[in-house]
């Protein structure tokens, strides 16, 4: 039997086992970006990119309805759709590993990680297309938000689908 080390007391992970009576007290707001990246790493991208295309170009269609061009609206809104699609699809795989475990379990931490991704996105399109400071940090906020809202509760309410036996 080995003696535990300080980072199996700090995270609750010792010899590849997650003790959940222990864990998830002393992870740092790194180490939980840290996990929360292995896991969108794992996310559906086709399905996610496909949402984000569907919106955006929904988006599109229902602007030029109204005779009026929009291009940085439809891709931010999109930009929602892709983060928020691939956030959620993380969480609801059915592969299992320690990271997607702590995320199941704090889907809400997790969900900070897609938020920022898409509010960066959306701040950098909307500061190309639109070029005003507190315009773009405005619009990358409340997308950010979205996501992050949408994520977290996905991952609240969804339930993982079960491993293929």
């Amino acid at each position: 039997m080995s003696t535990p080390t300080r980072d199996s007391a700090r995270t609750g992970y010792q010899q590849g086992r997650y003790e959940p009576g222990r864990g998830n007290q002393g992870l740092t707001r790194r180490d939980e970006m840290a996990v929360s990246g292995a896991v969108f790493s794992e996310a559906p991208w086709a399905l996610a990119g496909a949402a984000g295309v569907a919106v955006a170009g929904a988006d599109m269609v229902l602007h030029a309805l109204a005779f009026h061009l929009a291009i940085a609206s439809p891709l931010a809104l999109g930009a929602v759709a892709f983060f928020a699609v691939a956030g959620a699809g993380a969480l609801l795989r059915a592969r299992h590993s320690r990271a997607l475990l702590w995320a199941q379990r704090n889907p809400w931490r997790f969900a900070a990680f897609p938020g920022a991704a898409c509010a960066i996105v959306v701040f950098a399109l909307s500061m190309v297309v639109d070029g005003g400071l507190f315009g773009s940090v405005w619009t990358a906020l409340w997308h950010g938000a979205a996501a992050y809202g949408l994520t977290g509760l996905v991952g609240s309410v969804g339930r993982p689908r079960r491993a293929r036996s």
